[in-house]
């Protein structure tokens, strides 16, 4: 087994080979002066299976070329078996058409990932199942539930009040996640009860069907992208008594102002993964961040 990694995600990459005992493969990727993308794999992968780390993360369009090439050029040389890890899956909250004329861009990016001739993928936590059917080759997807749920960072703010502790699902997108997660961590959870306006699109929240007064409330996402959603559902849960407020999430997009405005929220600890990496800039005193790298690390130990 060889494992090769992309630009995007390196100290992930590394991680991993490390806990696998092996060092990462040998690949050279530059750019030229046009910042077109050249990829050269320095050593025999003949005959061997093959993975290659890379997060679909910022700038997305410039690493998923990065991943195909890395992807098409270890196949040229004769690998058996090629498999993209692909911690962060970017596109994949563009699963469908919203509006007639838009590109389904996630079933593009699953063609471009099979024509570089990958025969299998490993992902965590998709945004959307209906990203899986779009990829006619095998994918695993890894869930992140029991890392966030038993990492060090929520077990300090859990300690002492686990069973004075719900799960607040904060929109119907995010309500099977919600369920799934509460599910497996064994915590009750709060549905909260909202109304959007037709005219703006904006979301108020109005109420939940439990009595949060007292409570530590854990509000879990697969993404932390603007963090609006997060923000607005722990401002109503600490008006509504609630003690302390937690939020866990895979992916840190951290898109637009997003790192600010979770940093002067009423937020008490955002708890996130690796799967992105979130430079010194982006990280603030209420942050901590885990390693999703045993995950990966298990899964391809069991996947040859």
């Amino acid at each position: 087994m060889r494992l090769f990694s992309g630009t995007s995600n390196l100290p992930l990459a590394k991680s991993v080979a490390s806990l696998l005992h092996m060092k990462l493969g040998d690949a050279e990727i530059t750019r030229f002066i046009d910042n077109e993308c050249r990829v050269y794999i320095r050593e025999n992968v003949e005959g061997q299976d093959v993975y290659v780390l890379q997060s679909l993360s910022e700038v997305a369009d410039q690493h998923l070329v990065e991943l195909c090439l890395v992807g098409q050029a270890i196949k040229g040389l004769g690998a058996k078996k090629v498999t993209a890890v692909i911690p962060w899956m970017g596109y994949s909250k563009q699963d469908k058409a919203f509006r007639k004329g838009e590109a389904i861009s996630a079933q593009l990016v699953a063609r471009f990932i099979e024509s570089a001739g990958f025969d299998a993928v490993i992902a965590a936590e998709l945004h959307s199942k209906s990203v899986l059917p779009y990829f006619s080759v095998p994918v695993t997807e890894i869930s992140t539930h029991s890392l966030l749920g038993n990492a060090a960072p929520t077990k300090r703010v859990l300690e002492g009040c686990f069973e004075n502790t719900v799960v607040a699902s904060p929109d119907k997108g995010g309500r099977l996640r919600s369920e799934q997660f509460a599910h497996e961590v064994k915590l009750d959870i709060a549905y909260l009860k909202k109304v959007r306006d037709v005219v703006t699109g904006n979301v108020t929240v109005t109420g939940t069907d439990t009595d949060i007064a007292g409570k530590t409330v854990i509000i879990f996402d697969d993404i932390i992208n603007t963090a609006a959603t997060a923000i607005q559902t722990s401002a109503y849960v600490k008006k509504q008594g609630a003690q302390v407020v937690l939020f866990l999430a895979t992916h840190a997009v951290f898109a637009g102002n997003a790192v600010k405005a979770l940093a002067q929220s009423v937020i008490d600890r955002v708890v996130v993964t690796d799967t992105i990496v979130i430079p010194k800039e982006k990280q603030f005193e209420k942050l901590s961040i885990v390693s999703i790298a045993p995950l990966l690390a298990e899964v391809l130990s069991h996947s040859v």
